[in-house]
């Protein structure tokens, strides 16, 4: 069945929950930048809390923020970045319960989050270092930076990501 084909009052199914704000930021207090070449891989040790939320939510003007659903979930967290620019593209939030990942839509302020399948996957610290290998360029495209993906395809940052794995390993251990 394609798209065009979905009977009416049905709902399409789209990849992962978009939401128009950007991410919370990261804390640098926590992270370790790695250079790739056109990008700059940082990994974090990172806690999402209530908290945690409420706050990035107070800090873009919403004081009414009240999420209440008692979260306090973390490990470790791969941003992925322009080099240039500094500007966040994709995010692997590898949490203990419920690990995620963002595309991060700079032009819209938003991002979408797609919650990883740890069933089906496995270990989502191994998958993420699995997309940083294989699957970068697709991944920049949908994020929408077409130009990056184009510089990275031609690339090869295999040491950049060993030292990611390596680091993963530590925070992991």
């Amino acid at each position: 069945m394609t798209m065009s084909s979905v009977p009416s009052g049905i709902e399409a199914y789209f990849l992962g929950r978009s939401y128009d704000v950007m991410p919370i930021p990261m804390d640098p207090a926590h992270c370790v930048e790695v250079p790739a070449g056109p990008l700059l891989f940082i990994v974090e040790s990172r806690r999402l809390t209530d908290e945690a939320i409420n706050a990035n939510a107070m800090d873009r003007g919403r004081p009414d923020a009240t999420y209440d659903s008692g979260i306090h979930d973390g490990g470790a967290c791969v941003h992925v970045l322009g080099a240039e620019d500094r500007l966040e593209w994709l995010r692997f939030d590898c949490f203990d319960n419920e690990p995620h990942y963002h595309y991060i839509r700079n032009a819209d302020q938003s991002n979408v989050v797609v919650r990883f399948d740890q069933f089906a996957e496995g270990d989502p610290e191994a998958w993420t270092v699995g997309r940083l290998r294989n699957n970068l360029p697709p991944m920049l495209r949908h994020a929408g930076a077409e130009q990056l993906a184009d510089t990275v395809a031609a690339e090869d940052l295999s040491a950049a990501v060993d030292q990611v794995a390596g680091i993963l390993a530590r925070l992991h251990g």
